[in-house]
């Protein structure tokens, strides 16, 4: 393409454009469409919950493991038609419901029920219907998502036939159908407001055989296209045509242009926002008072015709969503009982017959306060409700704030660990204190002993509390999914009450802000958050009277900090290189290998002689040591659990290659923490000159030091991503925090 020839370029635009509106068959007439649905009956047969279905689907979808489950991950959530912008985090099983209610209805043949989400505020219920809209959309421009309906088209005086009104000038009794005559040889087009199915126009019965033949006698079929008549104007003119025609349905179709319409949110063209507005939702005005329609056919013009309009005509064959829909007053949308148990609503002048999928959002409470109503109990019949709780998973909610932080929002630079910060802490104030009966006392204690901390870390990571036994911290992982679900159906569960996303949100640009630090960090974000938990008469979950450990977001903040501190901490000195994590692991694994051969009474060949040796006792005490294990009573359990730990992994894991580091996650984590302990007074030094080399440079300190400040900070920046504002932060807050003496 020239981009300097204006004329070169919208010609090839233009003929770019003109094949693929041929290639898209965009206009058809009748004929010409029954060839397409012919091809492909089940894409041409699919009303609007088999097509949204079809759009989870078309997608794909992939498996995703969580400490508290399983889930199917539907790609629509992603936003891929977005390039990612605008998905889903989280919220698998609000997917997996969402598709088994489509499933449902395409079971049932056509949509029964208003699919209502809920949940606090900005649980991201707009967020998932976002996505679903955005996906009908793109799906509709593919060439298997293609989707019709019709116009009715008059030819101009000059060509048309004295049989409906008009003197012929010239003949047209060759032409199969007016769909393709040009604009100036068509005197007048009447749209289609509720985008009828070009099928629809066929006889019930005949139309049915014929799917039947295509399809298969038991093949499926939507009640929409099983019962489903034309929409009263459409009938109108049908009908008027047939009686000028004398009955001969040929020549009716003639006038029909089926017309491929791709699905617009922005148009609202099969996706519609309702807000709570305090109007009807549908209408009718009549056609013929139209004066630019006056050169209908007379006989169309002695018919008193009616086209309705509103949101549910705009929405027809696609998707209508309700927004906050409990804030409009019940008889606001009290049709909305007739319309989802029949599929119908009755206007003035017409009864509308709809093949759209409803879906609505609304806030908990006011949920809640519905609930309370009288007529609640009959709009339960009608309404699917589908909770959305906050996100209580930190490593999925820490990705909403990571956005923000990449974007144009945040200025300043911004410090490792600060999207993790705001989600842990968020999350916290959403837990619920966990509850258990479980009959092995073990895990009953350790369940209701969990600190909220313990708890996120339980669901985000699969981690138990160190201090527990083995074999209960194995149990109460494999117990994260039941707790998980644990509050699901009571009135106040896991996720209703805590920060919104929003908040933590706008908590963060105000860290960003802030005066006296030179980044967004941890460090700013937690003073923010103290800042937040001040207004009390603001935000309901600072409202909340403390439940044991649980309910007091001033104390997470303490707790979020010791958190915070003890990853910086391990950086830093994994930074200053005073334990190399590689060689732990390594150590570990020769003790592991010793361990082995002195619990089974075998010789082990040691690879420096190439002689059989007993296991090496000085090594195996040195490992134990740094777990505090003394005595050789207590020696010999700890090395028996170390082999029953193996041999139960290789059972549950009969397909995996044996894998040390996941194994023993735990302990290598532990002795890591032993050689950290034991070089406290030497790694304080270092944080003190490597603060000393940020602020003042590497020429303020000793060859010897200036040479391990060096080399920490490399590590810093390349290892953990620190620029140097963000370390001088982090490590003049480490050692405010934890002075020596408290180290």
């Amino acid at each position: 393409m020239n981009a300097k020839d204006p004329a070169a370029f919208l010609d090839q635009t233009s003929d770019a454009i003109r094949e693929q509106f041929a290639d898209e068959k965009s206009l058809l007439g009748f004929g010409e469409y029954l060839e397409v649905a012919a091809a492909d009956p089940v894409g041409q047969t699919r009303d609007a919950a088999r097509y949204l279905r079809d759009v989870f689907d078309h997608y794909g979808s992939y498996e995703v493991q969580r400490p508290y489950g399983r889930w199917t991950r539907y790609r629509l959530f992603d936003a891929p038609f977005a390039g990612g912008e605008g998905a889903v985090l989280g919220h698998e099983a609000v997917q997996a419901r969402i598709y088994g209610l489509l499933t449902d209805f395409v079971r049932q043949g056509r949509v029964s029920k208003l699919i209502l989400l809920h949940g606090p505020n900005g649980s991201a219920k707009s967020s998932l219907i976002n996505c679903l809209i955005g996906g009908l959309q793109d799906y509709s421009a593919t060439r298997q998502g293609a989707l019709y309906t019709f116009n009715w088209v008059f030819p101009a005086a000059k060509m048309e036939r004295s049989a409906i009104g008009f003197g012929g000038a010239r003949g047209i009794d060759g032409l199969s159908t007016y769909a393709h005559l040009a604009e100036g040889d068509v005197d007048a087009r009447l749209r289609v407001e509720t985008r009828d199915h070009p099928l629809l126009l066929l006889p019930r019965a005949q139309r049915v055989e014929w799917l039947r033949g295509l399809l298969g006698a038991d093949a499926s079929l939507p009640r929409s296209l099983l019962e489903g008549e034309l929409s009263p104007k459409a009938r109108q003119v049908f009908d008027a045509l047939m009686r000028a025609y004398k009955g001969d349905l040929r020549e009716v179709l003639k006038h029909v242009q089926v017309e491929r319409f791709r699905i617009s949110h922005r148009y609202r063209r099969g996706a519609v926002t309702v807000d709570p507005q305090m109007r009807v939702d549908a209408g009718v005005r009549q056609v013929t008072a139209d004066r630019s329609l006056g050169s209908l056919p007379p006989s169309l013009q002695n018919e008193a015709l009616y086209e309705p309009m509103g949101d549910l005509v705009d929405a027809n064959r696609g998707l209508i969503e309700y927004n906050d829909l409990l804030k409009r007053p019940v008889e606001a949308f009290k049709y909305l009982l007739a319309t989802c148990e029949h599929g119908a609503v009755r206007l003035d002048t017409m009864t509308l017959h709809l093949d759209t999928v409803f879906v609505g959002s609304c806030n908990a409470a006011h949920l809640d306060a519905f609930k309370e109503m009288p007529d609640f109990a009959s709009f339960k019949a009608r309404i699917e409700l589908v909770q959305v709780p906050y996100l209580i998973d930190f490593e999925q909610e820490k990705r909403i704030y990571h956005a923000l932080t990449q974007g144009p929002a945040v200025e300043r630079p911004v410090a490792p660990h600060t999207d993790e910060v705001a989600a842990l802490w968020a999350v916290l104030t959403r837990l619920e204190r966990p509850k258990s009966e479980a009959e092995n006392e073990g895990l009953r204690k350790a369940i209701n002993g969990l600190a909220p901390v313990e708890k996120a870390e339980l669901y985000a990571l699969g981690r138990a509390p160190r201090a527990l036994a083995r074999e209960v911290r194995a149990e109460l992982v494999a117990h994260a999914a039941e707790l998980y679900e644990q509050t699901r159906e009571e009135r106040i569960y896991e996720g209703r009450v805590g920060a919104s996303p929003r908040e933590i949100k706008m908590a963060m640009l105000a860290a960003a802000r802030r005066p006296g630090h030179a980044c967004l960090s941890p460090v700013a974000l937690l003073e923010d958050l103290r800042d937040l938990c001040a207004q009390k008469s603001v935000y309901r979950f600072l409202q909340r009277k403390p439940d044991g450990q649980y309910h007091q977001p001033e104390k997470f903040i303490a707790a979020v900090k010791d958190w915070y501190l003890d990853i910086v901490e391990e950086e830093l000195n994994a930074a200053m290189g005073l334990v190399d994590s590689a060689a732990t692991g390594d150590l570990f694994s020769r003790y592991v290998d010793h361990v082995t051969h002195h619990v089974r009474r075998e010789k082990r060949l040691n690879p420096v002689t190439g002689r059989y040796e007993d296991a090496d006792p000085r090594l195996m005490a040195e490992v134990e040591h740094r777990f505090g294990v003394s005595g050789a009573e207590a020696a010999e359990d700890f090395r028996t659990g170390i082999m029953h730990r193996i041999a139960k992994w290789r059972i549950d894991n009969p397909d995996h290659a044996f894998d040390l580091q996941a194994i023993f996650a735990d302990r290598i984590r532990r002795l890591n923490d032993a050689f950290y302990a034991e070089k406290r007074v030497q790694a304080d030094r270092i944080k003190r000159e490597l603060l000393t080399a940020l602020v003042d440079g590497l020429d303020a300190l000793e060859d010897e030091a200036r040479q391990r400040a060096d080399h920490a900070m490399n590590s810093l920046r390349v290892d953990f991503g620190y620029d140097q504002a963000s370390a001088v932060e982090v490590i003049s807050y480490l050692l405010k925090s934890r002075p020596p003496e408290q180290a």
